[in-house]
């Protein structure tokens, strides 16, 4: 170790290049956070979520029950989804490898057009 600087077999690390990264984007989001909007009331309807113009009720929402619409249109497709699902690492580790080969295919053969 020199300095600051930690040499490792990977490559180096230096405490101070963080520091700054951090300093930088922490600067950034204050910059993007300022920038909102400053009518912002808490404790007001600003607060209240929204139910299609709707008072909600007092009582929770399931959300079974408010996107019956979404779920019973995609109805089809959440079945599939749930049969792929088995739990099991291994078919989603094969679902990601597959998943990977279409994409490099995809860019290999949009490189050669």
């Amino acid at each position: 170790m020199t300095g600051l600087v930690l040499m490792t077999e990977a490559g180096y690390w230096n405490p101070l290049l963080w520091l700054l990264a951090f300093i930088i984007t922490a600067a950034l989001v204050y910059v993007i956070r300022s920038r909102g909007k400053k009518k912002y009331r808490p404790g007001t309807q600003q607060t209240m979520p929204f139910f299609s113009g709707n008072l909600p009720p007092e009582k929770g929402i399931k959300a079974v029950n408010l996107y019956w619409g979404f779920f019973e249109a995609l109805e089809k497709y959440y079945r599939w989804l749930k049969r792929m699902h088995t739990g099991m690492v291994n078919d989603y580790i094969f679902s990601f490898v597959l998943l990977l080969i279409v994409l490099f295919t995809a860019v290999a053969l949009g490189g050669l057009l």
